[in-house]
């Protein structure tokens, strides 16, 4: 027997900006480079405290560095990709989620995509979203609203979601 589930929503700016955020943090290349730009932050200060005097303008540089990669990735580059996704009709439109066995079909008043199992490696629960990883470009996801779905239909989906990928 097949089972699908159906679930509808309009996304908002807010949305997107949230799981941009939630996208990146997910990310390893930006866990790596925080990790990076952390161990050159602490160099700089110990080097700063151990030698006593005033910072150089370079050592400056270092020290805002992490911080300021974090305001960009928590902040500036989610809400700057989200209102330009506000501002296309076609990514605020609303859209029905066709999700069975054969794979996840997405339509809309524009147009219909049908996507296999296959081309998703992961889903990401988040509290309020839920992210599918593409398995083909790293830099696609699709996204759907946890307050899209009825108690019953969100345990659906996870069970066919759960057959197919990984949740992570």
């Amino acid at each position: 027997m097949s089972q699908s589930v159906t679930i509808h929503y309009t996304p908002s700016q807010h949305d997107y900006a949230t799981v941009l955020r939630l996208f990146f943090w997910q990310r390893t290349s930006t866990k790596i480079s925080l990790v990076f730009l952390v161990i050159a932050f602490g160099l700089v200060a110990y080097m700063i405290l151990s030698k006593g005097t005033s910072p150089t303008i370079f050592e400056l540089v270092w020290l805002l560095l992490p911080p300021l990669f974090m305001i960009y990735i928590i902040f500036i580059q989610p809400s700057r990709l989200a209102r330009q996704a506000s501002q296309n009709e076609r990514l605020i439109t609303e859209a029905t989620w066709e999700v069975s066995e054969a794979g996840l079909q997405i339509s809309s008043r524009f147009d219909t995509t049908h996507m296999d199992w296959v081309s998703f490696k992961k889903l990401v629960t988040a509290k309020d979203y839920y992210l599918l990883l593409r398995s083909t470009n790293n830099n696609a996801f699709r996204f759907l609203p946890r307050r899209a779905f009825s108690s019953a239909e969100e345990e659906l989906f996870l069970e066919l979601v759960g057959k197919y990928i990984t949740r992570g």
